[in-house]
């Protein structure tokens, strides 16, 4: 007999994050201004062996820009790096999307039945309430 698969049984809330979850953390902790890597790190919940790594290829694929200053070095997003974050967070709710309309036509599971609007929400809501769901 044929197993159906649904979006229930997507690993969701693993104990590891993807690494482009780490990414988008990293690019959402500079969109806004200019950021100090101990900044990053703490946003994206990496250590200092993670960020630099991270770092270095987010700077040679053109994701962040390194600006040096007198006494610090400071990161921020590129305009490649903010195109990945709308790409990303357009897929999160096509996910969520998706996910609440098998829901509504398959056997419950354990997550809630119903799922608020992704509209007009900023992308680290999104992230947030991904978090929430089982």
């Amino acid at each position: 007999m044929d197993k159906k698969y649904s979006l229930c049984d997507l690993p969701l809330h693993r104990k590891y994050r993807s690494h482009f979850e780490i990414i988008a953390l990293m690019l959402e902790s500079v969109k806004d201004a200019n950021a100090t890597g101990f900044s990053i790190m703490t946003y994206s919940n990496t250590n200092s062996k993670q960020l630099e790594r991270y770092l270095q290829i987010l700077l040679r694929i053109g994701f962040i820009n390194m600006v040096v200053g007198k006494d610090q070095v400071l990161y921020r997003t590129s305009e490649a790096g903010l195109e990945f974050l709308r790409q990303y967070y357009v897929l999160l709710g096509m996910l969520l999307g998706a996910s609440a309309r098998i829901r509504s036509t398959t056997a419950p599971c354990d997550t809630p039945s119903s799922l608020p609007s992704l509209k007009g929400l900023h992308p680290t809501q999104v992230v947030a309430h991904l978090k929430r769901i089982p």
